[in-house]
């Protein structure tokens, strides 16, 4: 006689338990410090990527532009180019352009201005329109963690 129980004879191969000596090894796992290092690898890398994403975004900061004798200020441009774009200053299309005007002794002596930028180094070219003339002031700007930057306009 067989030693083969009916049970067996009736299950399909597939389903009929595996003898000990038949079964797979039990798949070889990561080491448990690895799995709890994973969540905070994630939580890092997700940290970064929005910290470069929002170094980019467009912060509000007032500008005080400060007029040396002002009551010969009948024009006032000022111009803010991003030299990252690879071109000349001369070139580059202008980021923010701003205008004022006033007739003949009635500018302010300081122009209060906002302008929403992210952080980083623009030209700033300041055209002063008087009576006598017009003066052009180029500078360069490092905008970073300040909300107030002073410009004086000789």
């Amino acid at each position: 006689m067989s030693s083969t129980s009916q049970e067996d004879l009736d299950q399909a191969p597939e389903e009929r338990p595996a003898a000990p000596e038949e079964r797979p090894a039990a798949p070889v796992g990561r080491p448990r410090w690895v799995r709890r290092l994973a969540p905070a690898i994630l939580v890092l890398g997700a940290l970064f990527a929005g910290s470069v994403l929002f170094k980019n975004l467009p912060e509000e900061r007032e500008v005080e532009l400060r007029l040396d004798d002002a009551a010969t200020v009948v024009r006032l441009d000022v111009t803010w180019t991003d030299p990252s774009s690879g071109q000349p200053a001369t070139d580059a299309a202008p980021v923010i352009d701003s205008s004022w005007q006033f007739t003949e002794g009635t500018a302010p002596r300081t122009v209060l201005t906002k302008v929403s930028l992210p952080d980083g180094l623009y030209h700033v070219e300041i055209a002063v329109g008087r009576k006598r003339g017009y003066d052009v002031v180029s500078r360069t700007v490092t905008l970073a963690d300040t909300s107030r930057i002073t410009l004086f306009v000789h």
